[in-house]
């Protein structure tokens, strides 16, 4: 990570890199991704377009050989070390099969000087009018964008052409680093977009912020109680120490090893 693509990150909210993985482990990827949302549906056939969409969390333990190794991968790891700081927390892994696009909106909203993010590889070219991810760089500073929230139903403009949108034209093999504050989008209804996601949350303390890891702390519980066990015995029993150091903090808060089983994970 260079200083230039730090700033751009901090005053923008959002970071693209250009062909990080190469199209033969892109290949890869994206034949194991088409056949673990199968098997995780069961036999069913995909949902078409208009309904809803196939969101798979946690993804990766339907095929650990192929998608373990995206946490142990630097190329990703010394991103989320950059920006998070070098103990950042993993979350979830997601695995997204979209069946159209999806309106203006942001996700976490930690407390100011605080934030998650998500590292998101999308399997398919997708460009501005056929679902590639649009953002507004800025929006996560909170009174931009809240002014932005409180104003986008009142402009009377038609969602792309809200001014400031941007879109990351995608080609696989790129990887979008994005602040879950940024306002984003996927514009035009394409059916069939694939993306994988990567979560992860700054760590803290109740010494170091006590509203920051109060937020934390809510931001946990609600991740597992929506979708259960963040990791597996077999995620965890496989780590090598950076893995394992990302993943340690959640299970000291009581996190990470615990909750239901919403999706296949090998348990002892």
């Amino acid at each position: 990570m260079t200083e230039e693509q730090i700033r751009h990150f901090e005053t923008l909210g959002f970071l693209q890199l250009k062909g990080l993985f190469s199209p033969e482990e892109t290949t890869v990827l994206s034949d194991a991704f088409d056949a673990a949302m199968r098997e995780a549906r069961g036999g069913a056939e995909a949902p078409q377009s208009g309904v809803k969409r196939q969101q798979i969390i946690p993804f990766f333990d339907f095929d650990p050989d192929t998608f373990y190794p995206l946490l142990d991968d630097p190329r990703i790891l010394d991103v989320f070390d950059a920006l998070l700081g070098e103990d950042f927390i993993f979350t979830l892994s997601e695995g997204i099969l979209h069946t159209g696009g999806t309106r203006w909106h942001h996700d976490a909203m930690a407390p100011d000087g605080f934030f998650s993010m998500r590292a998101a590889m999308y399997l398919d070219p997708l460009g501005p009018d056929d679902g590639c991810l649009n953002v507004v760089p800025g929006s996560h500073f909170k009174e931009f964008g809240e002014t932005l929230k409180a104003s986008l139903d009142d402009l009377g403009l038609a969602p792309e052409d809200i001014p400031g949108r941007y879109p990351l034209v995608n080609e696989p093999g790129d990887v979008i680093f994005m602040n879950h504050k940024v306002y984003h989008s996927a514009l035009g209804e394409r059916y069939g977009r694939r993306a994988i996601h990567i979560n992860c949350v700054q760590n803290t303390s109740q010494e170091k912020n006590q509203t920051h890891f109060d937020w934390l702390m809510k931001f946990l519980a609600g991740e597992t109680r929506g979708w259960g066990r963040f990791y597996s015995d077999r995620l965890i029993s496989t780590a090598g120490p950076r893995r394992l150091k990302m993943m340690e903090r959640a299970i000291e808060l009581g996190f990470g090893n615990t909750g239901p089983i919403s999706q296949r994970q090998d348990l002892k």
